[in-house]
Parts: structure tokens; C-alpha cells; sequence
């Protein structure tokens, strides 16, 4: 007999497609009256699966008393409520991987995409233009520029290293200094953005980095600069980030994140200058086999009463 394990939110189809074979599955992301589904089979599963954007929280684990493993399809612990799941003697896991670095190729991406105008380039050959008249607007080149970064943890980090392979210059800006790099560091974000050609967002969301990129931000990075945005849409004044598009303040943004996702608003979905993508840094078929994998076999473990590959709590 197999297993019953709670799925609390949408995962991607193979991954469903893995737990079902493997385990009796209650997919609580399809049930239209939660607690209604909750008190049907509250006391059924004995293992729960999550992912790292949504996590879990105490009123769900309360929900199900049974519960002893949570099994997290991604790296992310922000959003779990390990304080729960240590008070109530529940294993927590997650799927360790290069996702970060996921990330970095993104904004590198990005930024060679705003930059050089990659989508308006696809997008002119597509219609047909091309045939009628030449393509107009220049892109501007990367070698050489300066990038400012914000936050050089593991994802800037990797950012600087990719921006350093196009001979560019590094600058970061973050609430310490690092010994052990010799790029130029900032205290002050908006004297950082000035002195770069570029700003590369990294940082998580937290109180001192929500609204951090404000009208006067954007204003000194200058109307040659580039925003690229790989952190949360919250690190960014989203309607100041519009206002500079429009009025020539900046020259483009590159754009992963939203504030109110997945509502873009129109007029920056509008705009010619501006690169958008729907949240898909770490979403590469290599990380979403990692992660498969992963959550899995960290329930097949724990119900086999072994080690699990990842424990967290």
C-alpha cells in the first residue's frame, strides 16, 4: 500500500506525474474548498509536499495530524514555518541545487538582451519588417561598462563573474563589505548607481530592500543605464521604474520580477525599452530534474525509514 502524502500547491506535471507513482497523492492546490478538503482527509497523510515560494503554514501542519515529514520541492526556506515543524517533531527536507546560479544566467541574459535589443530584433525579422526598411535603433555595448550589483551573495557573485568575462567592471553595493573580493563597494546605493552604466538587482526582499530602487535611483543611473531586475519586484518603485522608461530617464530595463505578479501592468508591458520574462530564473530543465528527483527520493527515503538525502529540520 502506498504512502499518503499531502500536495499543498501546483508543482510541475512530471513532478506530479513521480509522486503518483510512487505515493497515494491528495492534491490539496485543486480542491476549490480548502478546509473542507482538509477535514476530509486531515488525518490520511503522513507526509506533505511544498515548494519554497509557498511553503507552509502552522494552521496547515495543524490540520493535519498525522503529519510527520514535509518534503520541499525547492531550496528556499523563507516561506516554511520551521519553528512548527521543530515544536511538533516533524522532518522537514528541500532539493539543494545551482539554482542561484540559475539566476545569474538570467540576468546576464538580461542584460545582453536589453542591451542589444535581442527580443525587438526577433520580433522585426518576424513581421516581415526587414524586407521594408532597416532596423533603426542601435543597442548598446557591454564591453568595457561598468555594472553596478546589488547584494554579492552566491547570485551576485556569479553575476560579477559573468559580467567580468564580457571585460566589463564591477561595483556592489550591500549591507557589508567583502574581504575576500576587490571590486569597489557602496554603502550608498543611489552614489553606486551613478558611477555604473548598468545595475543588476540581487538582493532578497526584506524590510531594507523593499522600495530600495526610488525615482532618484533610477535618475542616477542616467539615461544611458540599464535596470536589471533578478531579486522581487518589491526591491524596485515600480511606477517610478515606469515613469524613467517613459520619459528617457533610464534607457531600458531587463525585468524577471514583478511587484504584483502575475499582473504586468500595460504600460510596462507597453514600452519598447524594456526586456520582461515571467519569473523564470531557476526554471532550466536541469534544476526542475534536480528537484524532482530530489523531493521524491527524500520520501521514498524517509518512509523506508533511511536518511534522507537533504534534511532541514
Amino acid at each position: 500500500m502506498k504512502p499518503d502524502v499531502l500536495i499543498a500547491v501546483k508543482l510541475p506535471p512530471e513532478t506530479i506525474e513521480l509522486l503518483e507513482e510512487n505515493f497515494t497523492c491528495h492534491k490539496l492546490f485543486e480542491s476549490d474548498d480548502r478546509d473542507a478538503f482538509l477535514k476530509d482527509i486531515g488525518e490520511t497523510p503522513t507526509a506533505m509536499v511544498t515548494n519554497g515560494l509557498n511553503g507552509y503554514k502552522r494552521d496547515l501542519v495543524e490540520a493535519l495530524p498525522n503529519l510527520k515529514m514535509i518534503s520541499v520541492w525547492g531550496a528556499g526556506l523563507q516561506a516554511l514555518d520551521l519553528d512548527c515543524a521543530r515544536e511538533k517533531g516533524i522532518m522537514v527536507t528541500n532539493t539543494p541545487d545551482d539554482s542561484k546560479l540559475a539566476v545569474s544566467d538570467l540576468g546576464m541574459g538580461l542584460l545582453l538582451a536589453t542591451a542589444r535589443q535581442i527580443a525587438d530584433g526577433d520580433a522585426f525579422i518576424n513581421t516581415g519588417d526587414w524586407s521594408n526598411r532597416p532596423f533603426g535603433r542601435n543597442g548598446i555595448g557591454v564591453i568595457g561598462k561598468t555594472l553596478g550589483i546589488v547584494a554579492l551573495g552566491t547570485i551576485g557573485r556569479g553575476v560579477a563573474k559573468r559580467a567580468q568575462g564580457f571585460d566589463m567592471n564591477v561595483l556592489y553595493y550591500g549591507p557589508n563589505k567583502k574581504d575576500d573580493v576587490d571590486y569597489k563597494y557602496y554603502t550608498d546605493v543611489k552614489a553606486m548607481a551613478a558611477d555604473s552604466d548598468f545595475l543588476m538587482l540581487c538582493c532578497p526582499e526584506t524590510p531594507d530592500t523593499v522600495g530600495l530602487i526610488t525615482a532618484d535611483v533610477l535618475k542616477a543611473l542616467g539615461p544611458d543605464g540599464i535596470l536589471i531586475n533578478i531579486a522581487r519586484g518589491a526591491v524596485v518603485d515600480e511606477p517610478a521604474l515606469i515613469k524613467a522608461l517613459q520619459d528617457g530617464v533610464i534607457w531600458g530595463a531587463g525585468l524577471d520580477v514583478f511587484a504584483d505578479e502575475p499582473n504586468v501592468p500595460k504600460e510596462l508591458r507597453e514600452l519598447d525599452n524594456v526586456v520582461c520574462v515571467p519569473h523564470v530564473g531557476t526554471s532550466t530543465l536541469d534544476i526542475r530534474r534536480i528537484r524532482k528527483e530530489k523531493c521524491v527520493e527524500n520520501l521514498k527515503l524517509f518512509f523506508a525509514g533511511k536518511d534522507v538525502l537533504s534534511p532541514v529540520v
